[in-house]
């Protein structure tokens, strides 16, 4: 069971998703962060059979407020890098 599980597709906007780089630029965090939450069923990837693994934007700013509160502050625990703030790109 996902904790944060995506809206039903058709109320899907096409621009609130990205692939798992652009969804690690979007927090600030690794893409093996983003691979973590997945593996720990914080998110999911999209059901596109053979496409990309896309990420709803929204669902995934839940989880990634969860790890933030949950102690994921430092680059090795998956959380943000240092002197990272909402809006700035990943380095």
């Amino acid at each position: 069971m996902v904790v944060y599980p995506n809206p039903p597709l058709h109320q899907i906007n096409p621009a609130d998703l990205a692939d798992r780089a652009g969804t690690a630029a979007a927090f600030g965090v690794s893409e093996s962060a983003i691979k973590r939450w997945t593996m720990l069923g914080l998110i999911e990837a999209l059901p596109i059979p053979g496409g990309p693994h896309l990420y709803h934007l929204p669902t995934a700013a839940r989880a990634e407020m969860h790890t933030w509160q949950h102690g994921a502050d430092r680059p090795a625990r998956g959380g943000r890098r240092a002197g990272w703030h909402p809006g700035q790109a990943a380095a």
